[in-house]
């Protein structure tokens, strides 16, 4: 089994002033003199503030487990008659090695929920909102909340499906790939352990498809919020 994500930091998603003046000034204003534009942008920021969290919060579960799932350990040799190397050196290596893996497969999978799927919830709410709604007034919106939260998510489910292939597809070779990288860039004149030759291996869990499988059902479940309902109703 082989798999790569796509390395980044995770960032809080960038706010979207127009977006935000819109929700204001339905509030603020019963929206009568809004916009469709306005009333388009306020139902795009509902989704992207409860969708976004339910993603973020699944990706944390789906990321520990993806990282249990990737097993680390290193193998010292020696080259030379008379070198020693310890278990304990050679142990401090592999959690070492281990927490970098850890490190980059978490940063790929933050990075790729964003191009993959976050990325995507503003056109698919367009796309809805006006396809169930074409005047996008207030009154089809209250009408239909519950059709167009159930039809968007069935959209991002879908992009949440290709993100969890993306995510298995690569995530071994990566994983081998960055241990690798790991292992050059050792100093080990500093740990004594010059005259050895230290080989990576990677392997991932035949356990990985039941995470992968859980994140996605669990993305189904959440994503049809009674809340985001409510509130698309009541604008």
């Amino acid at each position: 089994m082989a798999f790569t994500l796509f390395t980044a930091t995770t960032q809080a998603l960038p706010a979207i002033p127009h977006h935000a003046r819109a929700v204001d000034l339905l509030k603020r204003g019963g929206g009568s003199t809004t916009t469709t534009t306005g009333l388009i942008d306020a139902v795009v920021q509902l989704f992207i503030k409860a969708e976004t969290k339910i993603l973020i919060d699944a990706c944390v579960d789906l990321k520990a487990e993806v990282c249990a799932d990737v097993d680390v350990s290193l193998t010292a040799k020696a080259n030379v008659l008379g070198i020693i190397v310890t278990e304990v050196q050679v142990k401090h290596l592999e959690i070492q090695a281990k927490a970098a893996v850890d490190a980059d497969i978490k940063a790929r999978v933050d990075a790729a929920l964003k191009v993959e799927v976050i990325a995507n919830i503003d056109a698919h709410v367009r796309g809805v909102v006006l396809k169930i709604c074409p005047k996008a007034d207030k009154a089809c919106l209250k009408k239909n909340a519950h059709a167009i939260v159930v039809q968007v998510a069935a959209l991002i489910n879908i992009d949440v499906k290709k993100l969890a292939v993306k995510v298995k597809a690569d995530l071994h070779a990566h994983a081998k790939a960055r241990l690798d990288l790991y292992i050059k860039k050792l100093d080990l004149n500093a740990l004594g352990l010059a005259r050895v030759s230290i080989t990576a291996v990677a392997k991932v869990r035949a356990s990985v498809d039941v995470h992968i499988k859980a994140f996605i059902e669990a993305c189904v479940k959440l994503l049809v919020s009674a809340k985001l309902i409510a509130d698309i109703g009541a604008l």
